[in-house]
């Protein structure tokens, strides 16, 4: 069946739905779950979350142009007569017994009308902006559709394959997870060819329940590319992750610094806002920013786009178009020269290791100084991870530690009891952290703010820069 062939009518059957009020003349041309967002042409999926219930909106939702909606059945059968009444304005319901599970349903249908190779990627920390390398590079030579910021779980991926388009020749998605089963369903959506695992490391544990449990949950990815015949891409550091891929049996090209990997960071330099790197002594590149650890995602990204088919010698060598999501070493400026860095989208222990490698080697002569908040869902071992951090910022030459949160304690007293760094400090909430700052920083200083995103630490460092604009 062509992408022309998709239809209400075609949809309907798939979701063993029932297709009322029909109108052949209007085309399913995106989906959407959030009026607030909603193009004309788009099908409105009536979602119930915790706080809403997209049937609430459904009028809503046909006002901005929606092209037909996935509804319950149970609401239409309440709503009928309403719904009757005012039949000028709706058209194309789909009648089902799970909205959400229809969305997933006919998203992975649509999809397999389109011709373009998915690539999937995923891995405990790096997803997103390894996917934006992944993107920035194939489009240089593909017509390329991609997850835009982190839509990588159950209803992000479905509106992102609603998108696709007969010339797009890759879709490039994130896959996230915070339990078993979520990738391999998502991969059974997207239907990869190719899949990349940026790394595996204790993250969403209490999801998982073990280690061993993430690194089987990360190579559902794997089980998918059996099944299309795809490649996997690996990093070649993690001897775990290795030893269980290969049982699967599938093409794997490796990226690090051994040797023996098919791409290898042969050199890399951070120096006047630019991470300049060569992979395999051959080719260079480099891009804007201060993250060394950057490398290693676009090395990642580029292993992948060599598995679909791109030549690293016809890529350009200076990438300045690339763009990062906010929260990921991300730069601020505040007053008086002062260097903020927001790694505050989320944290682990592997995260952390690299966002304190990456601080510790910036240019600059003013002061370091950390700002940590709370690792989340870490589970039974969440005060390991947190003494861990401790032992390993002992290790640098950091000259503060402001932390806050119930474990950062743990993180603390292992930093105060070594001495180092000389002062540290910690702060029973954000709005003493923040007053401490305001008095405590002076021109010069470099601040890392990391944390897990409930943590909302990143609150403090917008008031500090907006502070800094009032100046």
């Amino acid at each position: 069946m062509s992408p022309s062939e998709w239809n209400f009518e075609t949809a309907a059957r798939l979701a063993k739905g029932e297709l009322v009020l029909p109108d052949p003349q209007k085309n399913w041309t995106g989906a959407s779950i959030d009026t607030r967002t909603l193009k004309g042409g788009d099908v409105f999926f009536a979602l119930k979350g915790n706080r809403e219930d997209g049937h609430t909106h459904l009028w809503e939702a046909f006002r901005r142009g929606a092209s037909g909606a996935v509804i319950l059945k149970e609401f239409f059968k309440q709503s009928r007569e309403k719904l009757f009444r005012e039949r000028t304005l709706f058209h194309n319901l789909i009648l089902v017994t799970d909205p959400e599970e229809a969305l997933a349903v006919l998203a992975a249908g649509y999809r397999s009308h389109f011709p373009a190779v998915g690539v999937g990627v995923t891995g405990s920390v790096g997803k997103t902006s390894t996917k934006e390398f992944l993107y920035f590079i194939l489009r240089q030579k593909y017509e390329t559709l991609h997850s835009s910021g982190n839509q990588n779980n159950h209803l992000g991926l479905p509106l992102t394959l609603f998108q696709l388009k007969p010339a797009h020749q890759f879709c490039v998605a994130e896959l996230g997870a915070n339990h078993a089963g979520e990738i391999r369903k998502l991969s059974g959506i997207l239907k990869p060819r190719v899949g990349l695992i940026t790394c595996v490391s204790p993250a969403h544990l209490e999801g998982f329940g073990s280690l061993g449990r993430i690194y089987e949950a990360k190579l559902e990815l794997s089980d998918a590319l059996v099944k299309t015949k795809g490649t996997l891409v690996l990093p070649d550091h993690d001897s775990e992750l290795i030893r269980r891929a290969k049982k699967r049996k599938l093409p794997i090209l490796f990226f690090g610094r051994k040797k023996s990997s098919d791409f290898r960071l042969t050199s890399l330099e951070v120096r006047d806002g630019w991470v300049a790197f060569d992979v395999n002594g051959k080719w260079k590149f480099r891009f804007p920013g201060v993250a060394s650890f950057q490398a290693e995602n676009a090395l990642a990204a580029l292993t992948a786009a060599f598995t679909c088919g791109v030549s690293l010698s016809d890529l350009p060598s200076v990438w300045k178009e690339i763009t990062f999501p906010q929260g990921r070493f991300e730069i601020l400026s505040g007053r008086e020269g002062i260097l903020f860095i927001n790694d505050c989208y989320n944290a682990n222990p592997y995260s952390f290791e690299k966002a304190l490698d990456a601080f510790a080697s910036l240019e600059g002569t003013g002061r370091k100084i950390l700002v940590l908040g709370d690792m989340w869902e870490l589970g039974s071992e969440a005060a390991v991870y947190h003494r861990a951090l401790g032992e390993k910022i002992g290790e640098k030459d950091f000259q503060a530690l402001l932390t806050l949160g119930d474990w950062m304690k743990e993180t603390a007293s292992v930093c105060e009891a070594g001495g180092n760094p000389p002062l540290t400090l910690h702060f029973e909430d954000r709005g003493m952290l923040a007053h401490f700052l305001g008095h405590f920083l002076r021109p010069g200083d470099q601040v890392l703010f990391k944390a897990s995103r409930a943590m909302k630490l990143e609150e403090i460092l917008h008031s500090l820069t907006r502070e800094a604009v009032a100046h």
